[in-house]
């Protein structure tokens, strides 16, 4: 079933499937709407809200066309069709009406129709159809219903709207862009000694004019990791179930890699984020950069415009929380004016705020200039002295990198507690709202259920039960989850590792 729903939601222009036959087993949670806007009730379900989980297959989101065709048949002379026809009507009517279907009516129309259409009960339905929704009592049950729906579509926009403000608050805490990052990955495929990404295809990213970028194949280069093969996996199209894993790493390709959303159901490409297992992987080798056994594994020389040498001791601040969690990340910066050590009266002296900033911005100009570089004289100068500048920086990084983790721990603590105050009101309304749903049913359930027969009467109260549980399991979550929030933000552990050595030499000395 995957192997088809992912072959009828591919560009038709890759793959002919374009009809699907299905039973009502394709009903609800399946997505079909990619590429097509078109749905034929070859027959008609006796109950409304199923003929809209039908018809939701394509009328959703990523629906790219503009208009949606839900078609059914009507045969004049089959006296089972007038009846499906009127119930066809009378559900597009209460939509356009009431603007969503009601359990109430949708359960009654099921009720009468139970035992079927029979030819001499076929004028007795139509008319009983087209008053489904006139009887006053479930007409009020109605509108209960749908003012508690429009209560949650309130809600729910509203909590978009703060997940579009935390999504935004997120990333400028993170800082992250799809440029930047893009070249990381090539970086690292550099480091491994394998080709950088190459761009595909010009905007051919999902047909949305996404650029497409190619992955080189790590797991076939001589002498390559082997463990790549598992990590590649989730570049490659999905699995079917009767292939071996060996014929299918071998037969599938690698997909191309985009970086922004396409905006459509694909499986041509693979959108590579943050999380990612293979971008995930790529970016830990940054993390293994650093000083081994004492001994400088990365130093960059680079020239400026500016007229006094530069140094700069580059070091990593991570701090951790419980079961090693890592919370927080950042690059601990240590400049100085750099002297050479035969004219040196003392060891070298960090320099303050404004003048550190200065010498930060130089270094953003020189890294986008890397063909600039100082003489090999120069070079061999600098790096005579970089164990000697190492020692005198290195005591001067310490009370930097506490100072900039106490202020990460304390913005740890206050995010701690907005998100458990957050999370403390959301259980607060979700269980307002089961009460007042609860009480509701409770104080009116004797007259509500006159006219529902046992079935009916069994599924409410099984509800209310739910219901009760329901607000148990809030009472738990209010205990214990606004408290755990706040214990995952506590700082355990830190740890500062020194990463590089940075020299700007002018271009004039």
């Amino acid at each position: 079933r995957k192997e088809i729903q992912r072959r009828f939601n591919a560009d038709p222009a890759t793959d002919p499937l374009r009809i699907l036959l299905a039973t009502d087993a394709a009903r609800e949670g399946l997505n079909f709407q990619a590429h097509c806007a078109d749905l034929f009730h070859f027959d008609l379900p006796w109950n409304p809200g199923r003929i809209e989980q039908r018809n939701g297959r394509i009328d959703r989101k990523l629906q790219p066309a503009p208009e949606v065709r839900c078609h059914y048949f009507v045969l004049p002379q089959r006296v089972e069709d007038r009846v499906l026809e009127v119930l066809v009507r009378k559900t597009e009517t209460i939509k356009r009406e009431l603007g969503s279907l009601s359990k109430v009516i949708d359960d009654d129309v099921e009720r009468r129709m139970r035992g079927g259409i029979r030819h001499r009960d076929a004028d007795r339905l139509k008319r009983e159809i087209e008053a489904a929704d006139l009887d006053a009592v479930r007409r009020q049950v109605t509108e209960e219903e749908l003012e508690a729906a429009r209560d949650r579509r309130d809600d729910l926009a509203a909590q978009v709207e703060r997940c579009r403000g935390l999504l935004e608050r997120s990333r400028r805490w993170v800082g992250f862009d799809a440029a930047p990052f893009r070249q990381a990955l090539s970086c690292a495929l550099e480091l491994l000694g394998a080709e950088p990404l190459a761009r595909g295809a010009e905007g051919n990213g999902g047909g949305q004019g996404r650029d497409t970028w190619t992955f080189p194949a790590l797991d076939r280069r001589t002498g390559a990791d082997p463990t790549w093969a598992a990590t590649l996996d989730t570049l490659r199209p999905p699995r079917r179930s009767d292939q071996k894993l060996a014929d299918w790493r071998r037969e599938a390709p690698i997909r191309p890699v985009v970086f922004e959303d396409a905006g459509v159901l694909s499986d041509d490409t693979v959108h590579l984020h943050l999380e990612q297992r293979v971008a995930q992987r790529l970016l830990a080798r940054f993390r293994a950069q650093g000083f081994v056994h004492h001994d400088l594994s990365r130093a960059c020389l680079a020239q400026t415009t500016d007229s006094i040498p530069r140094v700069i001791l580059l070091a990593r601040l991570c701090l951790y929380g419980r079961r090693a969690e890592r919370l927080h990340e950042e690059v601990v910066p240590l400049a100085a004016r750099w002297t050479d050590p035969a004219r040196r009266s003392g060891p070298l002296r960090a320099y303050a705020r404004e003048a550190e900033t200065r010498t930060l911005d130089l270094l953003e100009q020189a890294l986008a200039r890397p063909d600039r570089s100082p003489h090999e004289a120069v070079r061999a100068r600098l790096l005579d002295a970089a164990a000697r500048d190492i020692d005198d920086l290195l005591p001067q990084l310490w009370p930097r990198a506490e100072e900039l983790a106490a202020a990460a721990a304390e913005r740890l603590r206050e995010r701690g507690a907005r998100e458990s105050r957050e999370l403390e009101d959301t259980l607060r309304r979700q269980r307002e709202r089961v009460v007042e749903e609860l009480g509701r049913h409770e104080g009116r359930f004797r007259q509500i259920t006159l006219d529902f027969d046992d079935e009916e009467r069994r599924q409410l109260q099984s509800n209310m039960r739910y219901w009760r549980t329901r607000l148990e399991q809030f009472d738990r979550d209010l205990a214990q989850e606004p408290p755990r929030i706040r214990a995952f933000y506590e700082v355990q552990a830190q740890r500062v590792e020194p990463v590089g050595l940075v020299y700007l030499w002018p271009e004039t000395n």
